[in-house]
């Protein structure tokens, strides 16, 4: 049987899922990034061994660095990756929310067909590292974080335009002896009323669909239906749709023959440089990628001309033509 990869690389996190002909869903994994290298390798000795392997996708803030090391066949952006992810469960959805550790999307769709995207990179304060870190200063694992949450008594409203801002009303609030829950259940507000900035001048419809690892705190899906007055749906793989969605794009490509390296990957070592190109014009920044002693490829080559002597030993290289 012919199986496709999608793997979703993130800053925080690495999602693998494997996927049938058929579209279903036969494998996923979600891990903390530890180093793209290592934790790629990691994820993918979890695959199911057995099939043929047809067609590999990656996606993710680290998408193009990792195709290059497995040998990607597809490419793509989050924003399509996640949209297709959630339209293979949910063809109806209308608005689908999707809160990442360092960034935020926020999609809105019509008859299944993408209207319209809103990203946001800049401020913490509406994202899932904001809320791990409020919840280490207070000794708190992030995945216990919903569960206290939910047990709030006391509503507390913390400023949510700025993650500094925030966390400075966190540790007064905390100093002044207000309850653990009604804290992060105040943060948890703060981060939903901070991402739903980006929806300024867009009208959201249901069905709304909420998906990300952070999907999984239940407070902060109960402050988004507070938000909207909606009820959200909650994917049941909601940690790895945007790998799922990479994986089923590649398969419907049905790339003639896969560029996938093979799990020869395992076994081999692989080292990461990164050098600016100081004899070329755009003195590009380029990350290296060597096996042992050889050259694999590389990422940041805007001019063509960098670093072309993919197989050659790294003493031999010349960075620029």
């Amino acid at each position: 049987m012919k199986t496709y990869i999608g793997l979703d690389v993130g800053s925080v996190s690495v999602k693998l899922a494997q996927i049938d002909e058929n579209e279903n869903l036969i494998n996923s994994i979600y891990l903390r990034n530890h180093g793209l290298v290592e934790t790629v390798k990691e994820a993918m000795e979890t695959m199911v061994s057995g099939y043929e392997v047809a067609g590999v996708g990656v996606t993710g803030s680290g998408r193009r660095f990792v195709g290059m090391f497995v040998g990607a066949d597809l490419v793509k952006s989050e924003v399509l990756a996640h949209t297709v992810g959630t339209l293979s469960f949910y063809p109806d959805v209308c608005t689908l929310m999707d809160i990442g550790g360092e960034d935020s999307k926020l999609m809105t769709l019509n008859g299944g067909v993408l209207e319209n995207f809103r990203l946001n990179s800049i401020c913490s304060a509406g994202t899932g590292s904001f809320l791990e870190s409020i919840a280490g200063r207070m000794g708190i694992g992030i995945e216990d974080v919903g569960d206290i949450a939910l047990s709030s008594r006391q509503r507390i409203d913390f400023p949510s335009k700025c993650g500094v801002f925030t966390q400075s009303a966190v540790v007064s609030r905390k100093n002044a002896g207000a309850a653990k829950e009604d804290i992060l259940m105040g943060v948890c507000r703060s981060l939903v009323s901070n991402y739903l900035t980006m929806a300024k001048g867009v009208q959201l419809k249901p069905p709304f669909v909420y998906q990300g690892a952070t999907a999984k705190n239940k407070a902060i899906v109960s402050a988004f239906e507070e938000e909207l007055g909606h009820a959200v749906i909650v994917p049941e793989h909601c940690d790895v749709m945007g790998a799922i969605g990479v994986g089923i794009m590649v398969k419907r490509a049905n790339p003639e023959q896969t560029n996938f390296k093979g799990y020869s990957l395992l076994d081999k070592e692989y080292q990461t440089q990164t050098v600016i190109a100081d004899g070329c014009e755009n003195h590009c920044e380029l990350t290296m990628l060597y096996e042992g002693d050889y050259y694999v490829g590389c990422i940041g080559n805007k001019c063509g001309k960098c670093a072309s002597g993919v197989g050659r030993k790294k003493q031999e290289l010349s960075l620029c033509a």
